[in-house]
């Protein structure tokens, strides 16, 4: 185990603390706290996912999150594809099939020319593409998008995935809170939650926001969430 997973089981071995006690206290999965010891960061769907288990993780043991994230592995989680395996075909008769098909290709079009050179047909082509009013500035900011959401512990309500923009707050209404407790550490930004019963909504989502989502992010900024108790 490297330097960072070591840290991290030491600490929580020496409080006596077992992963299903930690799993119970930080509401995040025993599957990612153990990765975050393991080193095994192919497990997480996205580095902000790791970044955030791991701040929530180091606090509940009582260590340093900054000097944690230091050491943390700078680079983007990458699956492995493994390449279809090649086809070989018999050479005469790739050629013969794709001469063919150019023979076909090449009646069409004819025949599509002779028609349209007989009917002298004047008709303009319809374009319909969209197009905005002149002076309208489209702004493309850059959007981190995890792929996919990350998994609760177990029995826990999962939520929607959460959307990063960056400059801006994130829409955190129907994602499960564990998920959004991690990207709001993972983005640095300040926080409040509020645990309110609710007859219909599962514990743990996350019912409203403020302020509210695409809010842009300044540096004495606090989000304060709503989240559901479930019924009392």
């Amino acid at each position: 185990m490297a330097e960072l997973g070591n840290t991290l089981s030491r600490a929580r071995r020496a409080r006596a603390i077992t992963l299903e006690d930690a799993e119970r206290d930080t509401h995040v999965s025993k599957r990612y706290l153990q990765a975050l010891e393991n080193e095994d960061f192919s497990v997480f769907p996205a580095p902000v996912y790791a970044r955030g288990f791991l701040r929530t993780y180091s606090r509940y043991l009582g260590l340093n999150p900054e000097e944690l994230i230091r050491v943390f592995p700078n680079q983007e989680l990458t699956v492995d594809i493994t390449p279809l395996p090649a086809i070989s075909r018999p050479v005469g008769n790739s050629i013969s099939m794709n001469w063919v098909i150019a023979a076909f290709v090449g009646i069409f079009l004819i025949g599509a020319g002779l028609l349209l050179f007989s009917t002298g047909s004047d008709a303009g082509v319809i374009d319909n593409t969209p197009r905005l009013p002149q002076g309208t500035v489209v702004s493309n900011p850059q959007v981190i998008q995890p792929p996919l959401a990350a998994t609760p512990a177990s029995g826990q309500f999962q939520g929607r995935p959460i959307s990063v923009q960056a400059g801006l707050v994130p829409n955190f209404v129907g994602a499960d809170e564990a998920s959004a407790l991690a990207v709001l550490r993972d983005q640095q930004i300040d926080y409040v939650v509020i645990a309110v019963p609710d007859k219909t909504a599962p514990r743990g989502m996350v019912l409203s926001q403020t302020p509210a989502a695409n809010t842009k992010a300044t540096a004495d900024l606090s989000v304060t969430l709503r989240v559901s108790r479930g019924p009392e």
